[in-house]
């Protein structure tokens, strides 16, 4: 990997400007052009080096609860119940565990109202035998950023 494009995905995760031509005053910063910028970008993509940039939002401040759901499954079904979950907005990650609870969701909705008929979805789903929800009671980290 060249330096250049180090120094961009190093900007991206740190300094990302929030301006209205975010990808040219990046490119200033690194002294080339706006559509340069965005071709290096769109090529650290294509090679599977960059998979996406996007905001990581604190969603309790945004007045949203999100919740780390444990789910029992069949293991016969636990793929089409996975597929199910990623049909849903507010799923953010989505894992197979070992154990009873052998599939984990994490859950973002704009209130109880909301998270509730999701909880009831999810109860329904073929395959489903329990569901049970875990509030977070303190955030430790959010994101991971590294120097490229």
């Amino acid at each position: 990997m060249r330096n250049s494009e180090r120094e961009l995905l190093n900007m991206v995760q740190h300094d990302f400007p929030l301006v209205l031509r975010p990808y040219a005053a990046m490119a200033d910063t690194l002294g080339i052009s706006e559509e340069e910028c965005i071709a290096h970008l769109k090529e650290l993509n294509r090679r599977g080096i960059l998979r996406e940039i996007r905001p990581v939002i604190n969603w309790k401040k945004a007045g949203f609860t999100s919740i780390l759901i444990g789910i029992e499954t069949d293991p016969e079904q636990i793929d089409t119940v996975a597929e199910a979950l990623n049909t849903l907005n507010g799923v953010t990650h989505n894992y197979r565990r070992e154990g009873r609870l052998n599939l984990w969701c994490t859950l973002t909705c704009d209130g109880e109202a909301e998270k509730k008929k999701w909880l009831v979805f999810m109860e329904k789903l073929p395959g489903v035998k329990s569901v049970k929800e875990f509030d977070s009671e303190k955030t430790y980290k959010i994101g991971l950023v590294l120097n490229v």
